[in-house]
């Protein structure tokens, strides 16, 4: 029965991983900011991250897939940040962030809404 249990305890352990393995870089840690496609569909989305300061630390017309998403690193310091994300023929939005080291600001598009977290 021991074995059975440490096979199924393995196999799920194998499964997180898997799971988890595009969600982080090599040596671990989020992408500063992830844009993901919620949708059945291909989106084009204009993204846009701001500091506190009005300097655009990103401003890029992406194509994301569905199911897939779009990420951008080494752009975030600590302080106040506003994730902006304005779908072609869809939903738009912005949230603004007290950033600090190693967060990770991310939206989820969906086909009505957008929805931001910070990690």
């Amino acid at each position: 029965m021991a074995t059975t249990r440490r096979k199924m305890l393995v196999g799920t352990a194998i499964s997180g991983t898997t799971l988890l393995a595009g969600c982080s870089g090599m040596f671990g840690g989020n992408p500063d900011v992830v844009v993901f496609n919620r949708t059945d569909n291909e989106l084009t989305a204009d993204v846009t991250l701001v500091d506190a300061d009005g300097e655009e630390l990103v401003s890029e017309n992406v194509t994301i897939e569905p199911d897939g998403a779009f990420e951008h690193d080494d752009v975030l310091s600590s302080g106040t940040h506003t994730l902006s994300v304005d779908v072609e023929s869809g939903p738009s939005g912005e949230r603004e962030f007290d950033v600090e080291d190693d967060d990770s600001l991310q939206a989820r598009v969906d086909q009505d809404n957008i929805e931001f977290d910070k990690l």
